[in-house]
């Protein structure tokens, strides 16, 4: 396995995803789902390290992307401009991605999974819904609702097909993916999410400015995730090598832009 395959596998998954999401009003009015590739790679952990892959395995990937697809969808919609055209196809693209998610599920027949996964899109929605509730939240559980939002539903597929020994790595990767692009957003427009501004107001953060705690909790993550990767016992060395190459290559581009 090499940085080319990886990057082949992750591209065919991502491809079939969206050929499968293809919707040409959505397409025209929306633009494509957003699957984003480390979100991707994560899922396929197991499979690019040798772990026995099949054509199920490969639906059941799909369905988890979906989901993230969907919920990325949702993320989009304007609270101020909620009833244009655009926004209400938002909302339905976000619901027809959802719909496809099941279906693919269904294909497959796996009830455990769907019973899985359901639980975790639960789990999901009330840590979002949670962001607009006047209930104050200490760090701990703030980022915990952000583990859950961003790693759950590829921890399910994982506990669900016995990789259960991938899930520290996915869930460390899939964060500080998250937080990665929290950054790229704020560098190239200056919005805030609005998950962002609520971790800001914690007194903890008081003395920081927003770009000086994405880059700490970047910095921090990506400690952790190299570690994580270094001392993993299952990892093939080339697996390690590509990965530890993929995370200190963003690291040097969001440096690179910081001094930009």
């Amino acid at each position: 396995m090499n940085a080319t395959i990886i990057e082949e596998q992750v591209s065919q998954l991502k491809n079939n995803i969206l050929k499968q999401l293809h919707h040409r009003t959505l397409l025209q009015f929306t633009g494509q789902p957003v699957i984003e590739d480390d979100q991707l790679l994560y899922l396929l952990l197991p499979k690019l390290n040798g772990e026995q892959w099949s054509q199920q395995l490969d639906f059941a990937a799909s369905a988890v992307a979906m989901i993230y697809a969907a919920l990325h969808g949702h993320e989009l919609i304007d609270e101020q401009e909620a009833t244009s055209k655009s926004q209400q196809l938002t909302v339905l693209g976000g619901d027809y991605y959802s719909g496809m998610y099941y279906t693919t599920l269904a294909a497959i027949s796996d009830i455990q999974l769907i019973r899985s996964l359901s639980g975790a899109v639960v789990k999901i929605s009330e840590c979002k819904t949670a962001v607009y509730e006047p209930e104050k939240r200490n760090l701990e559980e703030w980022f915990e609702a952000i583990r859950v939002i961003e790693a759950m539903a590829t921890q399910q597929f994982m506990k669900r097909y016995d990789f259960d020994c991938y899930i520290e790595i996915a869930e460390l990767g899939l964060v500080l993916a998250r937080f990665k692009r929290e950054m790229k957003q704020w560098q190239e427009t200056h919005q805030k999410t609005r998950f962002m501004k609520i971790l800001e107001q914690h007194e903890e953060y008081v003395s920081m400015s927003y770009e000086q705690i994405l880059q700490h909790q970047i910095s921090d993550l990506s400690s952790k995730l190299i570690r994580s990767i270094k001392s993993s016992p299952i990892l093939l060395d080339e697996v390690k090598t590509i990965m530890l190459q993929h995370i200190e290559s963003d690291v040097r581009e969001h440096q690179t832009m910081r001094e930009g």
